[in-house]
């Protein structure tokens, strides 16, 4: 074994319990979105964390009069917290995302109790993404501890951010701090984001999308007098059916060449998210709103691919009588960062070592908030511990071991950096 990961593995063992510790204390604040709850208890931790570990701390907080604007589906304030540590010049920002989704029903534990079994961490937010978290955290912590001297080569900036779950084509976590230059070209050499896809996967970029809300509008009338009224209800599920059927035909006529995983999203898909109807049992709705999520893979041209959408949406609202009205909330197209670049080749040697064998390119399945650096001309990739399929489910779990070994080879990857530039 190299003299480097055999030290880092035997020093990984006197923090890891720190590290499912610092994890758990994460997990128990419920930072759902929407609509982003305790994020100012969640930034507080996050803070009191970083300058425990030496880091020059500060939250930066949206202003209130863009909260509107940068935040469509929450309220109450967005504080991202930056942590900045060492004088090198080589300079990395680390990003994690500690908002989660809804937790709903359905768990055979408490989703904000933080159950550690030996073997696996659960509660939302353990894979997607507080995981990840606190392996950037422990990651730095472990490369420090082993080379003292990391600092002369490398400025490292720790950053929690809001609001990626809501997505959105601006946000009030990492494309404000963007924004407002607090990660800029000028100020950062390289991004590494630490979504969960998987110890033994560098992610180099992810799908294009297109998330919509559509409103068929009709008439309401008593529901003993339907004739009297123009029913939304029926409406909706004609045009919902259309959409499945165009859905399936796509799916089922287009692959991606890429190493999109898990496997099966190298197929473009699309799905209704949701649906909100009618107002009481004998009322014929006058309203119905559902929601659309299209996902595509690299192949396909984003503004073909919204055309199509649109149209088949607006050719139902002509021929039926139903006024539909379209609502864009997000819309971005694939990203794909270049892996030639030195950094990219560099953490991927490093990793690689760690690891013992090397790691996988691959692209996400859904897009996150690489592309705000990516838009930005700032070079960045994902690499997180975590399970991909456990995100956003009933009883989301992460092995402690997947933690333990992502951390190894996240300092392993920067010191290969460090050491090669």
């Amino acid at each position: 074994m190299d003299p480097i990961i055999e030290n880092l593995n035997k020093n990984i063992d006197v923090m890891i319990e720190d590290a499912t510790e610092f994890l758990a204390k994460m997990i128990k604040i419920p930072t759902e979105n929407p609509p982003g709850t305790n994020y100012e208890q969640f930034a507080d931790l996050c803070s009191a964390k970083l300058m425990d570990e030496g880091y020059r701390t500060e939250i930066i907080e949206v202003p209130t009069d863009r909260l509107q604007e940068l935040c469509e589906f929450g309220n109450g304030p967005r504080p991202s917290v930056i942590g900045t540590k060492g004088s090198g010049n080589i300079k990395i920002a680390l990003n994690g995302h500690y908002d989660v989704v809804p937790a709903g029903r359905g768990w055979k534990t408490n989703p904000f109790m933080s159950v550690n079994d030996g073997k696996f961490i659960y509660g939302r937010g353990s894979s997607d993404m507080k995981g990840g978290i606190a392996m950037q955290v422990y990651g730095i912590k472990l490369l420090e501890n082993t080379f003292p001297d990391i600092w002369k080569k490398l400025t490292v900036t720790q950053t929690a951010v809001p609001d990626e779950e809501t997505v959105g084509n601006k946000n009030a976590g990492m494309y404000y701090l963007v924004e407002s230059g607090k990660i800029s070209r000028e100020n950062t050499d390289f991004v590494i984001y630490t979504e969960p896809l998987g110890v033994n996967n560098i992610c180099y970029g992810h799908r294009g999308a297109i998330f919509i809300t559509v409103k068929v509008i009709g008439k309401k009338s008593h529901g003993s007098m339907a004739y009297l009224g123009k029913d939304a209800i029926a409406g909706t599920i004609e045009l919902i059916s259309i959409i499945n059927k165009y859905g399936k035909k796509i799916e089922k006529s287009r692959i991606s060449k890429y190493n999109v995983i898990p496997p099966g999203s190298k197929k473009p898909g699309l799905a209704i998210g949701y649906l909100k109807c009618g107002t009481w049992a004998n009322t014929i709705a006058d309203e119905c709103e559902f929601s659309i999520y299209r996902r595509l893979i690299p192949e396909e041209k984003l503004s073909e691919e919204k055309d199509k959408l649109y149209d088949l949406i607006m050719d139902y609202a002509q021929s039926s009588g139903y006024e539909v009205r379209i609502n864009e909330h997000y819309i971005t197209d694939s990203i794909i960062e270049n892996t030639e670049n030195q950094f990219y080749r560099l953490f991927r040697t490093g990793l690689g070592e760690a690891l013992g064998s090397e790691p996988e390119l691959v692209l996400s399945p859904g897009t996150f908030d690489m592309r705000f650096t990516h838009q930005a001309g700032i070079p960045s990739l994902n690499y997180g511990p975590g399970i991909l399929e456990e995100s956003h489910m009933n009883d989301e779990k992460i092995l402690i071991n997947d933690l333990k070994k992502s951390i190894v080879g996240f300092a392993a990857g920067l010191y290969e950096i460090a050491r090669g530039l």
